[in-house]
């Protein structure tokens, strides 16, 4: 697996599937470039691939969109996304206290 860096969140294993699943390889450009085209900051998208608690990329509407994801794949890209998120707000609310 190259680039696993890419793959530290719940949300970066599954957009690098559904990626790889369109036959597209999984590196830093390629998914730059899909993010670019979709009207997203590439650098933003990877930083979420590789840390939950990074920038948010912005909706992903259009990254489905550049990929062509079924209503399935959307739900469990945007699953992956939102629940993690949610998960990295709580941990961080809690170790507050």
């Amino acid at each position: 697996m190259q680039h696993p860096e890419m793959r530290q969140t719940v949300f970066g294993q599954v957009l690098a599937e559904l990626i790889e699943s369109r036959g597209l390889e999984v590196t830093p450009f390629k998914v730059g470039k899909i993010a670019e085209q979709s009207g997203l900051d590439g650098w933003k998208v990877l930083g979420r691939m590789a840390d939950a608690g990074a920038e948010d990329p912005g909706d992903l509407g259009g990254l489905a969109d550049v990929l062509g994801l079924s209503e399935s794949e959307r739900l469990e890209l945007a699953y992956a996304y939102s629940f993690e998120q949610r998960l990295e707000e709580t941990l961080a609310e809690n170790t507050n206290e």
